[in-house]
């Protein structure tokens, strides 16, 4: 696991989903880094997270993905669900055997383009995605540089309030009706969301340093796993009687 260390920057532990359960992640002060692991695909495994999102007219999500290398066809790497708009904010991936893997974002549920992001899927990425409702300009950061970016993704409105977050899974309807083909299979961690655009320097200094920037974050994990309920920390809960069942390391 040294590699682990060296590329997230920091302390970590493991959480493997354990099938036909979910995960709920709230999301408040820690001390390690949560990973979550997929391991292959299901219609039941995922993680929610327990925040109250706001309307957001501008929005960028960070996270570091590792990919099942085994895992090909479309997968969706998170997605957020408003009562009016299943599809509200997405961000999903496709993977074809010998290609770089595409990325692609969907807005108000219009599909954006897929774009080649990466080669190699044996090695940590750090992806970053940003929406704007001006203009409907939107951008993809690999490894803190960009590599992709337009315009005109459907900037109707603002990305709807009181919504569902959730990572690994599509939502066919509100929070649910998830599809195994169309699952996330690999590792997740150190998953941010603001409020608005990062810029180009913001994001390749949160490259280089390890740490988010503090203006705009809405929510976001660094965490530490606990197994009782306490306002003060990041808690990882399974239904507690399942809580053996979470590998930790």
């Amino acid at each position: 696991m040294f590699h682990l260390f060296q590329e997230l920057c920091q302390d970590f532990s493991y959480i493997a989903i354990p099938p036909f359960f979910s995960l709920w992640v709230e999301t408040k002060g820690s001390s390690k880094t949560l990973i979550l692991e997929f391991t292959g695909r299901s219609d039941r495994k995922h993680a929610r997270l327990l925040h109250k999102f706001p309307s957001m007219g501008a929005v960028t999500i960070c996270t570091r993905l590792l990919f099942d290398p085994n895992g090909f066809g479309i997968s969706t790497i998170f997605s957020y669900s408003i009562q009016s708009y299943i599809n509200e904010f997405q961000l999903r991936a496709n993977r074809i055997q010998g290609k770089p893997v595409q990325l692609a974002l969907l807005v108000h549920g219009v599909h954006g383009p897929y774009q080649e992001a990466f080669d190699n899927v044996n090695i940590w990425h750090s992806v970053c995605v940003s929406w704007s409702q001006n203009g409907g300009r939107w951008e993809l950061f690999i490894d803190g540089n960009v590599v992709s970016r337009g315009d005109g993704l459907n900037s109707s409105e603002n990305i709807g309030p009181d919504g569902l977050f959730i990572i690994g899974q599509e939502q066919d309807t509100f929070g649910g009706s998830f599809k195994k083909d169309e699952s996330f299979s690999g590792s997740i961690t150190e998953l941010h969301i603001w409020d608005r655009v990062l810029n180009c320097s913001e994001i390749k200094t949160m490259e280089k340093e390890c740490s988010p920037i503090s203006s705009g974050l809405v929510t976001g994990w660094g965490c530490y796993v606990e197994k009782q309920s306490h306002r003060n920390h990041l808690k990882v809960i399974l239904d507690y009687t399942l809580f053996s069942n979470v590998r930790r390391s």
